[in-house]
């Protein structure tokens, strides 16, 4: 197939994928029922902890998120909060949007460390912007703004940031091509999207080959490594296989988590793709990661095991990362 019309099966292939959503359940009533479940999600999610700003994690996964931001540093030069950071400071009157934002845990850190950028910060959720606004408020950081939102409808103004920030938040949207393109348009000539995203297939499925590789090795594990917190909540059970399926069923997690960046090639132009986590993070994160203490050899052990198996099958390209670092600028003129 020759590479024009390659480019056109691709580009057809993408839009007949985005109307397939479109069309068959996203709109109307189906719309508002996925948003609703995706509110009431986040909203258990961050109950266990009053005014927390981040997602409660089990301490297995904070050391894979550490190991993951040295990955990005060993590519780049730095972690991806840092890559924000470094690309901000020093200017006088930088202006960066934060599309997602939940409880701006990270977007008040950066504002920390850059007392003179102006944060817009944007979600659907009012309760966990409440939750940022008082966090703001306390540390006194008055250059942070908290507007609510559905992105999948959002309108940009004309090229008014010079940085872009989504942290796992376009993999919940459904109308990426409209977000695509209303953030190249609010960004300034030579401004930047930096993301840190979820890529899986569409649902939070694996890859064929990934997951025959990962229940391959999820069979291995004593039963105490395969007991499930969250699928069977409140009961908790042991999973004879990995647990899958398609998220898209029940909220809009990962609706369109494949299509993420192809659609923004076609809007913007990548500097930076560094993917990570094959199948790690399906091991480690809130499904099984609390079977897991850290201060047991064997549960380390574990955990170098798979990391560096995860590190050999993305480096040798058998297997693909599930997510990525991503940096896209907005060409000059």
């Amino acid at each position: 197939m020759g590479s024009s019309l390659r480019k056109l099966w691709i580009h057809w292939r993408f839009r007949l994928a985005a109307l397939q959503v479109r069309w068959f359940g996203w709109r109307g009533r189906a719309y508002h029922k996925h948003l609703e479940s995706e509110l009431h999600d986040y909203q258990q999610r961050f109950a266990q902890e009053n005014e927390a700003l981040f997602e409660p994690a089990p301490a297995v996964w904070v050391e894979v998120e550490r190991r993951a931001a040295n990955l990005v540093r060993q590519k780049v030069g730095y972690t991806p909060l840092d890559y924000v950071v470094a690309k901000l400071q020093g200017r006088r009157s930088a202006r960066m949007l934060s599309l997602g934002c939940g409880a701006a845990g990270l977007e008040l850190m950066i504002a920390e460390q850059v007392p003179a950028l102006q944060i817009v910060c944007v979600d659907v959720n009012s309760e966990l912007l409440g939750r940022a606004q008082r966090a703001a408020e306390q540390r006194m950081l008055q250059r942070v703004e908290f507007e609510q939102a559905d992105l999948n409808r959002i309108k940009l103004p004309w090229e008014k940031f010079d940085l872009v920030f989504c942290h796992a938040s376009l993999h919940h949207l459904i109308e990426l091509e409209h977000v695509a393109e209303q953030i190249r348009r609010t960004l300034v000539s030579g401004g930047l999207l930096v993301l840190v995203e979820i890529v899986t297939r569409n649902g939070y499925r694996m890859w064929p080959e990934t997951r025959r590789i990962a229940r391959a090795l999820f069979q291995t594990l004593p039963e105490r490594y395969r007991l499930n917190h969250t699928a069977y909540r409140p009961e908790k059970r042991v999973d004879r296989q990995l647990w899958e399926w398609d998220t898209r069923s029940a909220g809009m997690e990962c609706a369109r988590s494949e299509e993420i960046l192809p659609v923004l090639r076609r809007f913007l132009h990548p500097v930076h793709l560094v993917p990570y986590y094959c199948f790690v993070r399906r091991f480690f994160d809130t499904m099984y990661g609390p079977n897991y203490d850290l201060s047991r050899p064997l549960d380390r052990a574990i955990l170098d095991w798979l990391w560096e198996l995860d590190c050999y099958y993305l480096d040798s390209g058998v297997l693909r990362g599930e997510t990525v670092f991503a940096v896209f600028s907005k060409a000059e003129g």
